[in-house]
């Protein structure tokens, strides 16, 4: 196991210091290594790109569903069936918590899949990108 741990290590020693690949993976810091790597990245690098673009999606889409879970707990027309002294506020604390599990999860493949100088998908990411471009163009 210490050799698997020190291997481990030495590839991820060796991505920092190949700089395209160390941005990569510090694109999925949690909300702000997408705007780290987008300052850092010099080079057109698909690999880089890809990274960057899927933890930036990753990233806005938990903002998103933050704010969107606060509104519903602090506004007040749902505030007393989904605030804090309400029947369902367990129901939305759960969900929240589950999303963010999914969001470390999905978070740590990334960055395992960087390290590993692989370009995965999170699941059905083609699809929601397709949806929420439609929504935008239904919107204008």
């Amino acid at each position: 196991m210490p050799d698997r741990i020190r291997n481990l290590t030495n590839r991820i020693k060796n991505k920092i210091e190949n700089e395209d690949q160390g941005i990569a993976i510090i694109s999925y810091i949690p909300l702000i290594g997408w705007i780290i790597a987008s300052f850092k990245s010099k080079t057109k690098d698909k690999f880089v790109h890809f990274h960057r673009e899927q933890a930036k999606e990753i990233n806005i889409g938990i903002v998103v569903i933050y704010i969107f879970v606060w509104f519903i707990e602090n506004f007040p027309l749902t505030a007393w069936l989904f605030g804090k002294k309400s029947i369902f506020y367990p129901l939305t604390e759960s969900v929240w918590t589950l999303i963010l599990l999914f969001y470390i999860v999905i978070t740590l493949i990334g960055v395992y899949k960087a390290i590993h100088d692989e370009i995965w998908s999170y699941p059905y990411r083609k699809e929601i990108n397709e949806k929420i471009k439609e929504f935008f163009k239904k919107t204008r």
